[in-house]
């Protein structure tokens, strides 16, 4: 079994068709989907059901095996290369590192920017997730390292940095609520609020808030998109509630933040993790020390914020 079935198979495990893995290789479809039926008649299993319609291509248990093996095995080739390329002062290598979407914006770009001033050669992989979604990345290899918020207590995690980050209340200038100086979740009942969805670590932290409410609060719009509850509550249709006011698009002139001042409604950690049973890579590691300086002055701007700076 050469490594060209396993590399075209992954592709495919990953992109989700043939077409995609195709484009993205380079190659033709029917040369990628002909190794993979030669991989599948080696091992003897089918590794995807090729089905019509929307289903589409699916992995079998067989598939599902096999990609997170391979994805542990090429995350340590790409560290023993880049423990290899180190010892030439990190001139080449690749980081993949996983963020919030309503935090990637705040931090990541301006880390890779200073970090590529004095590093040019190192190439980014970043994947936006939620925060489970991002342990479970760093456990199939697929990360080496994530910033989000509220890792769960039961997972073993080695922290890197973290910093606490007060809750608010975001609204339109001309908002009833936006001449306050705190809130509490009593204080939003009756207002149209836009929240995000379930699939996020906010949305979970609010649920368990209101329930604990005497407050009757249902959201007006849910939704996985912060660009879209940004310019919602921009244009005067609900408020919000985000987390910190350092955070890039939402401090702008046209948008108010109110401190949320309630028991139910804790702080919350933004935090860089790794797993604490494997090494990060040189170029990982060094990334991870810029990933770690911007976090505190993003805590610092944070703090200048809430204390009226």
């Amino acid at each position: 079994m050469g490594s060209t079935p396993l590399r075209y198979f992954s592709e495919v495990a990953e992109r989700g068709s043939f077409r995609a893995a195709a484009e993205s290789l380079r190659i033709a479809a029917s040369a990628i989907n002909r190794q993979v039926s030669n991989l599948e008649s080696d091992l003897g299993v089918k590794l995807f059901e090729r089905a019509r319609g929307r289903a589409g291509l699916q992995l079998t248990d067989a598939g599902r095996i096999l990609q997170f093996r391979l994805r542990s095995a090429i995350n340590e080739l790409r560290i023993a290369n880049d423990e290899i390329v180190a010892l030439q002062g990190l001139q080449r290598g690749h980081v993949t590192i996983g963020f919030n979407d309503v935090v990637v914006n705040s931090i990541l770009p301006g880390a890779i920017k200073a970090f590529n001033q004095t590093h040019p050669g190192i190439r980014f992989g970043v994947r936006v997730d939620s925060t489970r979604g991002l342990v479970s990345r760093m456990k199939d290899g697929d990360i080496e390292f994530a910033v989000a918020y509220n890792f769960a207590s039961d997972v073993e995690l080695s922290c890197l940095e973290s910093v606490s980050l007060r809750m608010y209340l975001v609204a339109s200038p001309d908002h009833p609520l936006a001449g306050r100086s705190s809130v509490t979740l009593a204080d939003l009942a009756g207002f149209n609020l836009i929240l995000p969805d379930g699939s996020g670590f906010l949305r979970q932290i609010f649920e368990v808030a209101f329930r604990g409410s005497n407050a009757q609060i249902q959201p007006l719009v849910e939704t996985n998109s912060f660009e879209l509850i940004h310019s919602l509550v921009e244009c005067g249709v609900g408020i919000s509630i985000v987390t910190g006011r350092a955070q890039r698009n939402d401090g702008g002139p046209r948008l108010v933040h109110v401190e949320i001042k309630d028991p139910l409604l804790s702080q919350n950690v933004l935090a860089c993790c790794k797993l604490p049973d494997r090494s990060l890579s040189p170029a990982a590691a060094a990334f991870a020390g810029v990933v770690c300086e911007a976090l505190r002055a993003f805590g610092a701007r944070e703090a200048r914020f809430g204390d009226g700076g």
